[in-house]
């Protein structure tokens, strides 16, 4: 059984604002949420931009959503806002509404304190767990140390009472389009009506910042100020880091029309695949890269040349935005299509959500397809020449895009790219 799979609802919380109508304003306008930045507590750490999420109104516009029995952590509170968002702009309020809906996420380790650890150490200075399981009343609910992986899937699902397949999906960078991918394919195979799929991730957190900074990811250049994520650019000098959320609802073409659902867009295709080359580094061909989009093309039946448009992974490092294009060189190579590709950069505006990523992509690629914008790349002002595609530089381009690829490359290897076209019945 195989059923066309379309988009019905949306849902985001990121640094340009707390809804999808906000963050895809501020992209199609060119603005950025990445900022100077401090790591808490950490007045010397290296990375000193990053693209947070402003809270200020979160509690007054998401707490009755997003905490009804308990506190969470960043990552949890993001991913579950945005769920109940995208729940609500798809007029889905229940299980009742769509007969089966599951859900599928992507989000990195939870937000874990490190100085709660502190409760461990006795009397006699040395660390002992019974002293820490003895002052567990002292530990913060919402701290990591109290989550699992799984929390964010499991709570969305209890949250909205969705008894459907509840997945997480831990692929690094890739994660949320997985969690895409995946859930795609269960409608498609008719094993569930809907699902709520995307990311959430929040790594400005000591913990997880220092693992990227060991990693050599993030820039630690004041060099460019605000403009410091140069996807393309000669003066690129490594990731942006930020946090937040985006969720979307998958639904069957058929449930979709007999519920009257607005339909934003097809998801076509799914394709994913490994390097086996290293674990922070892409195979330097780009062969992997190239083999997910090549899959996600021929998933959704779509032929290279009708593509319009790429939402690409676009990092700003050094190694991801040259073989990344060399991939799409590749894949488009019949008649030079490449030439004619609008390819865009979101993370110069949103920075890298890390494992929610693909998700804000997402939903700027499938609003791209819906109002034939393409959202600019910023900060594109000495060109690499290994990067020599039309990455719509610092202005976003009206044009039609009747198909368009969103890309994600995570670390280890994993790659996963997505299709979407314009909805016709």
């Amino acid at each position: 059984m195989s059923r066309r799979v379309v988009v019905t609802g949306l849902g985001a919380v990121c640094g340009l604002g707390l809804d999808w109508q906000t963050m895809w304003e501020g992209l199609t306008a060119g603005r950025s949420a990445i900022r100077a930045w401090q790591l808490p507590g950490v007045p010397d750490f290296p990375v000193r931009y990053a693209a947070p999420v402003d809270d200020t109104g979160f509690a007054a516009r998401y707490g009755a959503e997003v905490d009804p029995d308990r506190p969470l952590e960043r990552r949890a509170r993001f991913g579950l806002a945005a769920a109940a968002q995208a729940l609500a702009d798809a007029g889905i309020d229940g299980p009742g509404t769509v007969g089966r809906i599951g859900t599928a996420v992507g989000s990195g380790v939870p937000e874990r304190d490190p100085y709660e650890l502190l409760h461990a150490i006795g009397e006699d200075g040395q660390p002992g767990w019974q002293t820490l399981f003895g002052r567990r009343d002292r530990l913060d609910r919402a701290s990591g140390l109290f989550c699992t992986n799984d929390a964010l899937a499991a709570g969305i699902a209890a949250r909205h009472r969705l008894r459907g397949p509840a997945l997480n999906f831990s692929t690094a960078c890739a994660g949320a389009t997985h969690a895409v991918g995946h859930g795609f394919r269960m409608i498609r195979r008719g094993e569930v009506d809907a699902m709520v799929v995307g990311g959430a991730d929040s790594v400005l957190n000591l913990p997880t910042m220092t693992g990227l900074h060991l990693l050599g990811a993030p820039s630690t250049s004041e060099l460019f100020g605000d403009r410091l994520c140069r996807a393309f650019d000669r003066d690129r000098s490594g990731l942006v880091a930020a946090e937040g959320a985006a969720m979307v609802v998958l639904e069957s073409e058929q449930s979709a029309r007999r519920r009257g659902a607005t339909i934003y867009a097809e998801l076509a295709g799914f394709g994913t695949s490994l390097d086996a080359y290293q674990v922070t580094a892409p195979h330097p061909e780009g062969h992997g890269a190239a083999l997910a989009m090549s899959r996600a093309l021929a998933d959704g039946q779509v032929a290279p040349d009708a593509v319009d448009s790429i939402n690409a992974h676009g990092t700003s490092t050094p190694l991801n935005d040259p073989i990344e294009t060399r991939a799409i060189k590749d894949v488009f190579a019949a008649g030079a299509h490449y030439r004619k590709l609008a390819v865009t950069a979101n993370k110069t505006m949103l920075g890298h959500l890390i494992a929610a990523a693909g998700a804000p992509e997402l939903i700027a690629t499938v609003l791209s397809v819906r109002d034939g914008i393409v959202p600019p790349t910023l900060n594109l002002e000495n060109p690499d020449p290994a990067c020599d595609l039309d990455y719509v530089p610092e202005k976003a381009r009206y044009q039609e895009v009747s198909v368009a690829v969103s890309n994600s490359f995570g670390f280890g290897g994993l790659n996963a790219s997505l299709v979407v076209r314009g909805y016709e019945h």
